[in-house]
Order: C-alpha cells, then structure tokens, then sequence
C-alpha cells in the first residue's frame, strides 16, 4: 500500500516545479496587463468575466446566499487594475434566481492567493475580449451621441468647432475563436450573468 502511494506521489513531486514556473508565467503577464491598464484606461469601464468559482453561503438570518467569483477590471487602490471581484447574491422577493446583489468585494489580482490566481486566470483572454467590445460599444454611442446633438445644434445655428478626430481604439485581443454565440452575447453585454439562471442582473457598482 506504502509503495502504490509512493508511485502516485511521484508524478505530482515532479509537476509542482512546473506548476509554480507557470503561475510565475501567469503572473508577469498580469503585471503587463495591470501596466497597460493603468497606463492607457485610466477611465476604463467595469467589466466582469463569467463566474469562475460559485459558493454556496448563509446569511446572517440563516438564508442562502450565493457567492460568485469573477476575474474583473475596475477601479481598485485608486488605479484601473485586475481584480477579482467576489459578488454575494440573494434571491429577489418571491423569485427563485439568486439576482439581487447585496455585497460586492473587489481584491487585486496581485494580492489574492495562489489559488485564487490560477482559477481567475484562466478567464483573462474572455475578459480582455470583453473590454474591448465594451470599448468599442461606448466609443460608438459617444459617436452617435455627438452627432446627433451636433444636428440640433446646426438647425439652431449654433454649430461648434469641430475637434479633431481620435481612432477607435485598437481592440486589445480578438474575439475568441472557440466561443459560442451564448458565450459571446453574454461577453459583450457587459453584465455580470447569473450561473443559476439565464436571468440578467445589474452591473456592480462603483465603489
């Protein structure tokens, strides 16, 4: 029995060296991230990426509550950064769906645990997609915002100046290639989804 479980053990002595070697990797291409981030979008939005971890949890008055995890970007520690976000849901008067948010942590990606890191990273490629679909979405809105006040302006004869154009912003990584078109209308809508349910639920607050 001692030497089958030797056997199994020493598979995974032999993984570890790897395992820390690839959340070194994982690391250092956040800290790139995080630079960029806090670089070029010090306005950015909120975004949040689906559930990667979903706990079970109870309230103070003995009720269930749900416990999601997302990796996200926002505004943490005075600076746009990568953080996971930790969301508590309780279920909205007389509904079954966990959809009314009563609790929001936010924590940066740097300062969760190992665990947390490897979990949540795996979502980044998603998230970065996200960021840039929501970017794209506000730039258009802004466009046609402009436009169309720049149209009661002229019928009003009170035309301004016209500022020089920016580019749409280059979009930080394409869509995913293997995403669904669930998958992606859920990537894009910049609301945080349900794991129970497919109802939507709102977009966490700023804090």
């Amino acid at each position: 029995m001692a030497h089958e479980l030797a056997e199994d053990l020493f598979p995974m002595s032999t993984l570890l060296p790897q395992l820390t070697s690839a959340l070194a990797e994982a690391t250092a291409v956040v800290e790139v991230v995080d630079d960029f981030l806090a670089d070029e979008l010090p306005v950015g939005p909120w975004v949040a990426s689906r559930p990667f971890d979903t706990q079970r949890a109870e309230g103070e008055d003995g009720r269930e509550l749900l416990i999601t995890s997302h990796l996200a970007c926002g505004r943490v520690a005075g600076k746009y950064r990568l953080n996971v976000l930790n969301v508590t849901l309780d279920r909205a008067e007389a509904k079954d769906q966990f959809t009314q948010i009563i609790d929001e942590e936010r924590t940066l990606w740097l300062a969760c645990t190992r665990e947390i890191r490897l979990q949540s990273f795996a979502m980044l490629p998603e998230l970065l997609s996200q960021l840039s679909a929501r970017i794209f979405e506000i730039t258009a809105q802004t466009n046609k915002t402009s436009e169309t006040v720049r149209e009661l302006l002229r019928s009003m004869g009170r035309l301004p100046v016209s500022r020089s154009s920016t580019p749409a912003p280059v979009a930080l990584v394409g869509a995913l290639d293997d995403q669904s078109d669930e998958e992606s209308e859920l990537v894009t809508s910049g609301f945080l989804v349900n794991p129970l349910g497919d109802e939507l639920f709102k977009r966490p607050r700023m804090k």
